[in-house]
Formats: C-alpha cells, sequence, structure tokens
C-alpha cells in the first residue's frame, strides 16, 4: 500500500478564528493530564497505509499538546489549520490493555467556524474544542481487506480510511 497525501483536501486560506484546544476537570484544575500513557494531537494530511497508530498519520506534531507538554487548564491554540485538513487528539490510556479499547480517547477533528467538538474522558477530563467538528469515523469489520486486526481496529487507522480513502487491497501491509 502507498502513502496518500491527497494535496486537494489541504486548506490554503487563512480561518476567521483559530481552533482552540482546552482541557479541563471538576478536581484537577491546572498541571499535567494523569491517566494516559500517551496523549497527543497531530495535525494531519494524509496517511501511510501500511502502519496504523500515529505512525500512520502523515503530518505534524502540535508540540504544545503531547504526553510531556499538555496541562489541564492551559489553552493550546491550534493555528496550522491552513496547512492540514485535519487534527486529530489521541490519549492511550494507563493500565491494563483490555481496558484500552474503551478509555483511549479519540477526537478527530476538522476546521468549522463557530463549531464546538467536545469529549470526557474515561477519568473525568473534558477536552474541548472551539472552531472545530468533530469527524465521524465508522468501524471497519476485523479482517476488512485482509489486514491484522492492529490495522482494521485501530480508530486512527479507521480514521485515514474514511478520510483519505482504502488502501490499494492489491499491496499487502
Amino acid at each position: 500500500m502507498a502513502s496518500v497525501t491527497p494535496t486537494d483536501d489541504v486548506v490554503t486560506t487563512a480561518h476567521e478564528a483559530p481552533m482552540v484546544l482546552s482541557v479541563t476537570h471538576p478536581v484537577h484544575s491546572d498541571g499535567a493530564i494523569p491517566g494516559f500513557r500517551f496523549l497527543w494531537a497531530l495535525y494531519v494530511r494524509g496517511h501511510d497505509a501500511t502502519r496504523h497508530c500515529q505512525p500512520g498519520l502523515r503530518g505534524r506534531r502540535v508540540d504544545a499538546f503531547h504526553s510531556r507538554t499538555a496541562r489541564c487548564g492551559v489553552p493550546v491554540i491550534l493555528d496550522q489549520m491552513h496547512r492540514f485538513p485535519f487534527v486529530y487528539i489521541c490519549g492511550v490510556a494507563a493500565g491494563p490493555v483490555r481496558l484500552r479499547g474503551e478509555r483511549n480517547l479519540h477526537l478527530p477533528l476538522r476546521y468549522e467556524h463557530g463549531a464546538r467538538a467536545e469529549a470526557t474522558t474515561y477519568n473525568g477530563f473534558t477536552v474541548t474544542v472551539t472552531n472545530a467538528s468533530l469527524v465521524l469515523v465508522p468501524r471497519l469489520p476485523r479482517g476488512w481487506h485482509d489486514l491484522p486486526d492492529a490495522h482494521t481496529q485501530c480508530r486512527t487507522f479507521q480514521f485515514a480510511v474514511a478520510v483519505f480513502g482504502a488502501p490499494d487491497p492489491g499491496h499487502p501491509a
């Protein structure tokens, strides 16, 4: 499967207002965001269908929002949406692997002036992004395109297929 990097989906005009990411909690008003092995936001413009999870997405990390920098109560300006059609926010939950599917945070977004996207994490944090709308991502069936479950059940891979299209079935992963 080849990398997919469409150029016609990349927004090239400045937006009226940037997207703003904020994380709040009823008890933890500031500081690090606990409960996640990994926490990140990535501007996305394509994908490499031979990979899944963050390595399969093509784009640029949001330096102000990853495991070492993300802070509750500190807004992050997502001001690169004129260069990227999407931003993906992910939190890989701490704890047993068997529970991660229901605890992980997945928030795929696109720019939409005046809109607001929000998700609550398994441990009570609220992630809010203004000037953003949620990208709906359908699940893929197990065995889809003869790919392993590591691909087909990965939410970032499912996002990439939903927005950039299916990989070439003639080329194995």
